[in-house]
């Protein structure tokens, strides 16, 4: 019984992870580390390119914007994002997005 409550505790404190897919090669160059970028819910009104794509793969899926780019920031910023379009699921969980590159 100890060990089960223990396999519980332990599977309970597996960190949020996403994996990511990129568009095309290359890309734009990364952002240091805390960049600031957007999350947004639908398609931004500037032009944009898309850098490519972020699943969710572990964890406990974010319900909020916040929750949501606190946990993909270093990813977005590795790529070169400024924005993120989240795709909650049916269930209002987000656990998509598409990381895009403004055009200048």
């Amino acid at each position: 019984m100890r060990r089960l409550l223990v396999v519980l505790v332990v599977s309970g404190c597996v960190p949020t992870s996403y994996t990511y897919s990129p568009s095309f090669a290359g890309g734009p160059p990364p952002k240091p580390d805390g960049c600031a970028f957007d999350v947004v819910t639908s398609p931004p009104e500037k032009g944009y390119e898309e850098v490519g794509t972020l699943t969710f793969y572990n964890g406990t899926e974010p319900t909020t914007v916040d929750a949501f780019k606190k946990v993909i920031a270093k990813q977005v910023c590795e790529v070169g994002g400024d924005a993120v379009i989240a795709t909650p699921n049916d269930k209002g969980q987000l656990t998509k997005g598409t990381i895009v590159h403004y055009h200048s």
